[in-house]
Formats: structure tokens, C-alpha cells, sequence
């Protein structure tokens, strides 16, 4: 099943992207905007990765199993949205898949993921137990939980790219059809390390966005954002690191970059691109502009001369990140 992932630095414009393809006959998309990071957010795939094959460890790598479940748990509302009950189910198998096997027992690292009840317990006993006569205290490493349950993993990297290349492709599956020529995952990888998160998934392609840092600074000044440096210096400095060795991540036929002043300015030649890169035939635009018109959003560029009063700030972006500049 083929995807397609447009991804972006935050407030870059890819969503520009996914709306000009989401117009095109046999392609699918979630009906809830929903972004699908469980590969690269923190105690997902990626993670899963660096704990079980990359930095292999006997406790490390069976805790990290468990950080993934708790993960998958935390989100399921959200990603309900995506696949619905699948989500869960198919999250579990995953995770089982994961597992050599599983025996009695825990370690201090458990703890920190113990239910409140369980925590409360713990550290009750252990005060507890300071405060006992000597001859009842208990030994330091006394088991509080002889019903818990750790696990042991130990996969090759085939072995884990395999598993997880069939859990991607049982969600996908579970939801879309197989008649869709193409099916649209937002923000499935990151703008860094593309390489790594190609390995998780087959039939993917990747469309990177990125837009000029003064369009993007100013926007977010106005919509009280709060995942950006308001700061004019910090920001610049973020940008700039966000984007060191973005050459490097392009240097595949199955990544393109889209910069996201060229779909407004640049609409035929651009989108057209875009059509190449996915194999979408022009024929299939049924719903043009029904999702992205260039006419709407070209009032998002060139903020700057809306709000002139940014004089300063926009001095020193030019000085820090003007190499990012797509208007000269």
C-alpha cells in the first residue's frame, strides 16, 4: 500500500501540501486532522529502536516494550481517530511481537511507571519499614510486587524492522482501502533522520516543507504559539538548527522537498512536481481547489509588510537565518 507523509519544521506550510493531493481521485485521508507521530515521537518506534537494537541492554530493552505500551495507551483517543479500535489491538500484537518472553519480576525502573496505587504502596512499605526493629526490617532487594511481570527482547534488526513494517501496514490496511492508490499519514517521520524512519514502513515517500523564517516568526507572534521561541535571537538560532544537514535528508528518490512559497507563486510548476514524485495523474484532479487555492492562502507570505512593525527583528533574521530567506 503506497503512503505519503508531508512533514515540517512547525508552522512550514506542509499542510498546504496535503491538501493539494488530498483533491485527487484514489487517495485516502483520515477524516479527523489527526498528525501520526507514533514513529517518531518520544516512547515510540524510534525509541523502541535505539533501547533494542541499537544500545541493547537486558533491563533497558524490556522496560522500553513497556514505556511503548504505556505510550500506545496514553494516545489511543488520539489515535482512534486515525484507525479506530485497531489502533489498540494492533498496538498490543506489536508490542508481544517484541518479546522473547516474560517471567516474574521488576526493577527499580519499573516503579516509575507503576500505577499511583501501586507507587503509593511502595514507597508506604518502604517508609515503613526504615522505622522497623532491626530483626523485621526488610533486606534492601525484597520483592513488594511478586506479581509483576518484566520482559525480555532480544531481536536482530531484521527481526524488528519486519515486525514493525507489518504493524504499520495492519493499520493502514485495517482502515484504508486497497483500491486507494495512495493513502496520506501527516507528519509520519521527521524532518531529520528520514533514513532511519524509511525502515518502518514500505511504499513510503516523504515530502519535506519548508517556508521563509520571517513569515513564520511573525505568524506566530499572532497566534500566541507555544512551541516556538518568541525571542527573536532564540528563534533564529532553532530554525537555523532544525535545518543543519537538511541537504543530506533530501539525497533520495523517495524524499522531496517542497518549499511552500513555491505552491502559491509557483503553483503549475510545482504541483506538478508533486504529481511526478507521487505517480498522481492530472486526470484524477477531481476536486481542484477544493482543499488548497493558492489565491487563499498567498496572503500568509510576506507578513512583514502587513506588520512593518517588526523592522528590528526582521535585521536580525536576516543577519542569523537569512540564508533561509525565499523572498530577497
Amino acid at each position: 500500500m503506497k503512503k505519503v507523509t508531508c512533514v515540517s519544521y512547525h508552522s512550514s506550510g506542509s499542510s498546504a501540501v496535503v491538501d493539494y493531493i488530498k483533491e485527487f481521485k484514489n487517495v485516502s485521508f483520515p477524516q479527523q486532522e489527526v498528525e501520526c507521530r507514533f514513529l517518531q515521537d518520544p516512547d515510540g518506534i524510534s525509541d523502541l529502536e535505539f533501547q533494542l537494537i541499537d544500545n541493547w541492554h537486558r533491563l533497558n530493552s524490556g522496560f522500553a516494550i513497556k514505556r511503548f505500551e504505556q505510550f500506545a495507551k496514553r494516545y489511543h483517543h488520539h489515535y482512534s481517530l486515525l484507525f479506530g479500535k485497531n489502533w489498540a489491538i494492533y498496538a498490543q500484537k506489536y508490542a508481544d511481537s517484541l518479546k522473547d518472553f516474560t517471567f516474574n519480576g521488576y526493577w527499580h525502573c519499573d516503579i516509575s511507571i507503576f500505577p499511583v496505587y501501586m507507587k503509593a504502596y511502595y514507597y508506604m512499605r518502604r517508609a515503613i519499614n526504615r522505622i522497623m526493629p532491626e530483626k523485621l526490617k526488610k533486606k534492601p532487594d525484597y520483592n513488594y510486587f511478586p506479581g509483576a511481570v518484566s520482559y525480555h527482547s532480544h531481536l536482530s534488526k531484521e527481526e524488528f524492522y519486519r515486525n514493525t513494517r507489518l504493524f504499520v501496514e495492519n493499520l493502514c490496511k485495517s482502515v484504508f482501502h486497497d483500491r486507494q492508490s495512495l493513502i496520506i499519514l501527516d507528519q509520519f517521520v521527521s524532518t531529520t533522520n528520514i533514513k532511519r524512519y524509511m525502515n518502518y514502513a514500505e511504499d513510503l515517500k516523504v515530502i519535506l516543507v519548508d517556508r521563509d523564517p520571517r513569515d513564520v516568526y511573525i505568524e506566530e507572534q499572532h497566534i500566541d504559539d507555544h512551541v516556538l521561541p518568541v525571542e527573536v535571537q532564540l528563534f533564529a538560532k532553532q530554525f537555523s538548527d532544525m535545518r543543519i544537514g537538511q541537504a543530506k535528508e533530501i539525497l533520495t528518490d523517495n524524499v522531496l522537498k517542497i518549499q511552500f512559497e513555491d505552491m502559491l507563486y509557483k503553483y503549475e510548476e510545482t504541483t506538478r512536481t508533486i504529481r511526478d514524485f507521487l505517480e498522481l495523474d492530472e486526470k484524477d484532479h477531481i476536486n481542484k481547489f477544493k482543499y488548497f487555492n493558492p489565491k487563499n492562502s498567498i496572503r500568509n507570505t510576506k507578513l512583514w509588510e502587513r506588520y512593518p512593525g517588526y523592522d528590528e527583528e526582521m535585521k536580525i533574521l536576516q543577519s542569523l537565518a537569512g540564508d533561509y530567506f525565499y523572498f530577497t
